[in-house]
């Protein structure tokens, strides 16, 4: 007869930063700050978020944002200069960040051109406002599709990259005048995302759609990415805002209603939440118009929460992305090594979405002078929220295991040290791993 122990752990309500969710990183307001300013440069009071908080006035964050230029990679031809990028990975890494990555063709000013080696080529500047170079009548597709095809080649499946951009054309790479490109060089740039990025996650600019038809007749399985989080009439007045117009008509009329299963939902913030906040914008408006499109991340630019907002923001990254309960865990008590461990899980996602990264859920026994981690065959990804997810398996148990008593742990882990596990809203993490309960390990006879 199975002998099986059955646990029910206990939620935890509070913060909880994750790998490829919430507020992105401010380094600017961590550690040891004397004093505290806001965007426009007024003084204001210093706030943690927790007691342990390493951030002022901004939730910490598990997540960093990173652009890197065209020029300065590849500022020969065909030859690329990786090794900027890895320092700015580097860079996320060392402060427990995944990071969210964007390679732009160019900008506005004149240090931010295309590489030299194309300006030759194209010496002439378009004057469309957000152009630096005109898409259609140069070889800009072919060129900047190579540049993605080795960017991919390089960094498809870095442990710390959660997502890259996918940028298109226009300054920053945030899509100005992609409507009025060429259908195929969009193709082709977007191919070339599609088919190098097999493993890390891709969102795509909400901009047009045009492009976003493209990107969902790609192979990219690819979210999206809003840049003006927050109007609320800041160009037009009642007339016409992003959160009133713009982001509700076009997530429908582009059909990316559902985008949000297969890629991330990320925003960045339409000049600073400060601003918003002294513009008596509507704080709860924003926060469940930002939920109920199942965001992820939120670039609040480095820059200040109003203290007024601290319970809203809290309660607003508690369902940002994902969050794993693990509501009733049941187990073998006994096993035979070299034999099967039988278990089942009830989990609850109640974040707003999925996580986008195959990081493995594993179990580990510690005893016995040992640690062994067992690894699941479960897909994480699948985790979708508001959905009972029930995980049952049985796990092979190494041969040479001693007899013994083991502490039984689960973790999702991420493979990389400074980011650390994956942090579930139950009580109890000990170094990235949950104590579960004890396991006896018996060999049979001859063993």
């Amino acid at each position: 007869m199975r002998k099986a122990v059955t646990v029910h752990p206990n939620k935890l309500d509070g913060m909880i930063a994750n790998p490829g969710i919430g507020f992105t990183a401010a380094p600017g307001l961590m550690d040891e700050l004397g004093e505290v300013f806001d965007n426009r440069g007024t003084r204001v009071g210093k706030f943690k978020f927790t007691e342990d908080s390493r951030t002022w006035n901004h939730p910490d964050s598990k997540v960093m944002y990173i652009g890197a230029r065209w020029k300065d990679i590849e500022a020969e031809k065909g030859v690329y200069r990786w090794e900027l990028l890895e320092e700015k990975l580097e860079t996320a890494k060392s402060l427990g960040c995944t990071a969210i990555v964007r390679c732009s063709p160019y900008a506005l000013r004149e240090d931010e051109d295309i590489p030299g080696w194309f300006r030759s080529e194209a010496p002439e500047t378009p004057e469309f406002p957000f152009w630096k170079v005109d898409p259609d009548r140069t070889p800009y597709a072919e060129y900047w599709s190579a540049f993605i095809q080795a960017f991919a080649a390089r960094f498809d499946g870095h442990p710390v990259i959660s997502s890259v951009d996918m940028a298109i054309v226009g300054a920053w790479g945030e899509g100005g005048g992609t409507e009025f490109m060429d259908p195929e060089g969009i193709r082709r740039i977007v191919d070339a995302y599609a088919e190098g990025f097999r493993s890390t996650p891709l969102q795509a600019l909400l901009h047009d759609p045009q492009s976003v038809m493209i990107v969902k007749a790609s192979k990219a399985g690819a979210g999206f990415r809003v840049d003006c989080l927050g109007d609320m009439g800041g160009f037009h007045g009642r007339e016409w805002s992003h959160m009133t117009d713009f982001y509700p008509q076009n997530i429908v009329n582009f059909d990316m209603r559902d985008a949000w299963e297969k890629g991330p939902v990320l925003f960045e913030a339409c000049w600073h939440m400060n601003d918003w906040y002294h513009q008596g914008w509507d704080i709860d408006y924003i926060i469940e118009e930002s939920l109920k499109w199942h965001i992820s991340s939120f670039n609040n630019k480095g820059t200040v929460v109003p203290e007024p907002w601290k319970d809203k923001v809290e309660r607003w990254v508690n369902q940002m992305g994902y969050r794993y309960e693990l509501r009733k865990l049941t187990y073998d008590s006994e096993a035979q090594a070299g034999g099967e461990l039988q278990i089942e899980g009830l989990w609850a996602n109640v974040g707003v979405a999925p996580i986008y990264n195959r990081y493995p859920l594993v179990v580990r026994l510690v005893g016995q002078g040992r640690t062994v981690t067992l690894r699941s065959r479960e897909d994480i990804r699948e985790w979708l929220p508001d959905r009972d997810i029930w995980w049952e398996e049985k796990l092979e148990l190494p041969d040479d295991l001693p007899a013994g008593e083991y502490e039984m742990e689960l973790g999702i882990e991420t493979g990389v040290e400074e980011i650390g596990n994956v942090r579930l809203a139950i009580e109890g993490c000990r170094n990235g791993y949950y104590p579960v309960g004890a396991l006896t390990v018996e060999r049979g006879a001859g063993a």
